[in-house]
């Protein structure tokens, strides 16, 4: 009986590992320009939380160490984001319908991209440091790193906003 249930439960786990879909699926164009939309959104939003902790607006300075956190760890994410046919124009040809404001020059200056994406991901590590040591004094200065830090990429890879 307890060898006829081990075989079952075996049984069980293939099948349902050969019926899952993979996990690595032929990437959906307009799924992934979504999805890094939605992420950068996320990382938009802590760091808007942050500032109104950090200027005083709202009284929750126990969630300042789970934004920072949060930020950093989605900015550690950034390059995952913009797989070469999701960057225009490759996105058009790739069948892409959503409109993006990630620029070519995403691809087309791949070091530079992941050097100011690291920027990010160092300003968000800096920020972290200082809210977990409590220095109130270093805190404005870290958090306006990280602000320049989103400005500066956003500045070559991202379309103006008008």
């Amino acid at each position: 009986m307890i060898r006829l249930r081990a075989r079952l439960l075996v049984s069980a786990i293939v099948l349902t590992i050969f019926a899952v879909p993979p996990l690595i699926a032929e990437m959906n164009v307009d799924g992934m320009i979504k999805y890094r939309q939605n992420v950068m959104k996320s990382l938009a939003g802590h760091v808007g939380a942050i500032d109104r902790l950090v200027r005083g607006q709202v009284p929750l300075m126990d969630q300042l160490d789970m934004h920072a956190t949060a930020a950093r760890d989605i900015s550690q994410t950034i390059t995952t984001l913009f797989p070469a046919n999701s960057i225009p124009p490759e996105a058009e040809f790739a069948g892409a319908t959503v409109a993006t404001e990630a620029l070519a020059s995403i691809a087309e200056k791949p070091e530079e991209f992941k050097k100011a994406a690291q920027e990010t991901v160092d300003a968000t590590e800096e920020l972290v440091k200082v809210v977990q040591t409590g220095n109130k004094q270093q805190l404005p200065l870290a958090f306006k790193r990280v602000g320049e830090s989103c400005k500066g990429c956003h500045k070559d890879f991202r379309e103006k906003k008008e």
